[in-house]
């Protein structure tokens, strides 16, 4: 099991790190150029696209890859092709280097191949890139509290053009980095990021075994504690013995977006003032290659349009480990349902009409909600943290299971509206997002129904911790909150 820790160097040779990271980034778009021509050789096949409208089955997939092959689409294939490139720049970029930007290029062009992708982005010079090793033992590398990158001194060359050594050095109270140190490293990544306008570079060791445990933390490790959580595109809910709650994702990261369509709108003004060729008469941009010639004043809206985002992925990130460490404290036995997001992102198919004024109703579904809570990045920074122990989270089948439709208590199955909040069982009104994690809480080892047993045992339980809830959510602060539970 391998884990990653993240330090700042000390001291940097940021112009060396620049035409490194140069030569880094042409590598890359190199790689990936020919990749694009690979990909698009093989969709070009007739008897491809021939199989590709057969049904599926095993010798139909087997001719698609002997023909990916042939073509050599193949992640091999591409590690033959980056030898010619990283010969030329053998000075300042490593064999394995090399290889792992051809891995990523590759693997960013099989997400289009695959259609589970729209585009590439080939790398400009402004954009975050970083370079990592598959060893510890040549190329760069981390040796006795310095990250080593070139050619060693020798006594014929003792100062090397391309030799930077870095030292890194964690605070003396910093007791966690000194003993994430104590771990063997696996190998090393410097990150390129643009800071509030400054370029900065990150060095991140990736270390072997398990992440030392930090102070004041408390993770169960007991997998008798079910969880069961309800996760949706803007709130989580969680069930647990001893807890019932219903938690807002990433609560603290609102993007501004009145400033957001302020400085779209500016951009978009000095674009078409400095590029005025590249758009039709009705403001449309023309079709094929273009060149576009951005202003100072353009350049300077956009650094800071990518700072507002930046700062709110490293705090929606920061919200969402706080929130996992809080789940993983209750047990580590975790339920939840499989949930397809990038489904939720797209706009509906069908179009529909409001029965009450006959207007045509948007096709609009989650995405912007979705983009801003991020909640599958929850899900992965949980399985992350499990997977330490061994474990992963288990998910349950969203459509054998129904918990959004079940009813424990009469073995049915009610379609609900999206609108519908509320389960009502006579005497007791139950919060439904609420009541979907008691039920995932409650399901049986094969992980497709509920277990009507279970349920029965630990009704009271959940009923009471449950009311406790409804009145905290009720006096909440959070307007998101206050509308799960009216």
């Amino acid at each position: 099991m391998i884990w990653g820790i993240s330090f700042v160097p000390s001291c940097l040779a940021t112009t060396s790190l620049g035409k490194e990271f140069k030569i880094a980034r042409m590598v890359y778009n190199s790689c990936l150029g020919e990749t694009l021509k690979r990909h698009k050789a093989v969709k070009t096949d007739k008897l491809y696209r021939a199989l590709l409208r057969e049904t599926k089955s095993k010798e139909r997939n087997k001719k698609l890859a002997d023909i990916r092959l042939n073509y050599d689409f193949s992640e091999c294939g591409i590690h033959h092709f980056v030898k010619e490139v990283q010969s030329k720049f053998k000075e300042h970029i490593g064999s394995l280097e090399a290889q792992k930007l051809a891995t990523r290029a590759f693997q960013t062009v099989e997400k289009l191949h695959f259609g589970k992708s729209k585009k590439v982005h080939f790398k400009n010079s402004n954009d975050d890139i970083s370079v990592e090793n598959k060893s510890n033992k040549t190329g760069l590398r981390y040796i006795e509290g310095n990250i080593l990158w070139g050619d060693k001194p020798t006594k014929k060359n003792p100062k090397p053009k391309n030799w930077l050594c870095m030292p890194i050095s964690p605070k003396d109270d910093d007791e966690y980095a000194h003993l994430a140190l104590l771990d063997k490293t696996k190998y090393v990544r410097i990150l390129k990021r643009e800071v509030r306008g400054k370029i900065r570079y990150f060095v991140q060791l990736i270390q072997e075994g398990c992440p030392p445990v930090k102070r004041n933390r408390e993770i169960a490790n007991d997998e008798t504690k079910r969880i069961g959580l309800d996760i949706g595109t803007s709130t989580i809910a969680i069930c647990s013995e001893s807890r019932v709650e219903l938690r807002e994702l990433a609560p603290e990261c609102h993007n501004d977006e009145k400033e957001i369509r302020i400085i779209q709108r500016k951009m978009d003004r000095s674009k078409r003032s400095t590029n005025p060729n590249n758009f039709n008469e009705n403001g449309t941009i023309k079709k094929g290659r273009l060149t576009w010639t951005y202003s100072k004043g353009y350049e300077k809206l956009r650094q800071k349009h990518r700072e507002l985002y930046r700062k709110v992925a490293v705090q929606r990130k920061m919200s969402h480990e706080k929130l996992a460490n809080d789940i993983l404290a209750l047990g580590s036995n975790i339920r939840v349902e499989t949930m397809r997001f990038q489904s939720l992102k797209r706009r509906a198919k069908n179009t529909t009409r409001n029965h009450t004024n006959g207007r045509i109703n948007r096709k609009k579904r989650f995405g912007k909600s979705i983009a801003n809570r991020a909640p599958a990045m929850l899900i992965e920074i949980m399985d992350r943290k499990l997977n330490y122990q061994g474990r992963l989270i288990k998910k349950i089948d969203t459509y054998a299971t129904k918990a959004s439709q079940f009813n424990h208590l009469t073995g049915k199955y009610e379609k609900k509206q999206l609108s519908e909040r509320w389960n009502d069982f006579g005497e007791f009104h139950i919060q439904r997002d609420l009541y979907s994690a008691f039920l995932i809480r409650n399901t049986n080892e094969t992980f497709d129904s509920v277990d009507i047993d279970l349920c029965n045992t630990g009704w009271n339980n959940f009923i009471e911790l449950h009311n406790c809830e409804i009145e905290r959510l009720k006096h909440s602060a959070s307007e998101t909150i206050r509308w799960f539970v009216t």
